[in-house]
C-alpha cells in the first residue's frame, strides 16, 4: 500500500471515530459499519499495513488512534482464536493485545504487542453474528 492510499485510510478511519464512536447499531450509519462499509474499508486498508510484524506502537497510534481497549491477556474467545490455525499457541509473555473496535466487541481488529512495542501478530477477529 503505498503512502497516500494509507493517509487516505487513516483520515476516514479517524474521522468516523471521532465523530460518530468507535461504534453505533444506529440504522443511519449502517452504510459506515456495514461490511465493506467506509469504516471497516479503512480498517481493512490499516490492519494490512500496520499489521506486519516490526510495526511499532507508534506507528499504529499516530494512523488508528488510541485502542478502544488493552489487554494484557486474551480473552477466552480471543485465545481460541489465536490457537484455531495452532493448537500449541503459547501467548507470549508481557505483550499486550491492542483491539481497535468495528462493531462493538463482535468484530475488531487485534494486535499483540511485544514488551519492546512492535507487532508480533495482527488479524481481525469476527464474531459472524
Amino acid at each position: 500500500m503505498n503512502s497516500k492510499t494509507l493517509a487516505v485510510a487513516s483520515n476516514n478511519y479517524l474521522r468516523l471515530k471521532t465523530h460518530i464512536g468507535h461504534w453505533h447499531n444506529q440504522s443511519r450509519r449502517a452504510s459506515i459499519d456495514s461490511h465493506n462499509g467506509e469504516r471497516h474499508h479503512a480498517m481493512v486498508e490499516l490492519q494490512e499495513n500496520l499489521g506486519r510484524a516490526g510495526t511499532t506502537t507508534h506507528e499504529i497510534e499516530h494512523l488508528m488512534g488510541s485502542p478502544t481497549k488493552i489487554l494484557d491477556q486474551p480473552n477466552e474467545i480471543l485465545l481460541s482464536e489465536l490457537k484455531r490455525n495452532n493448537e500449541n499457541y503459547e501467548y507470549p509473555h508481557d505483550a499486550k493485545i491492542w483491539i481497535y473496535e468495528w462493531r462493538g466487541e463482535h468484530d475488531y481488529v487485534y494486535f499483540v504487542i511485544s514488551k519492546d512495542k512492535k507487532v508480533i501478530q495482527s488479524a481481525w477477529y469476527y464474531s459472524f453474528e
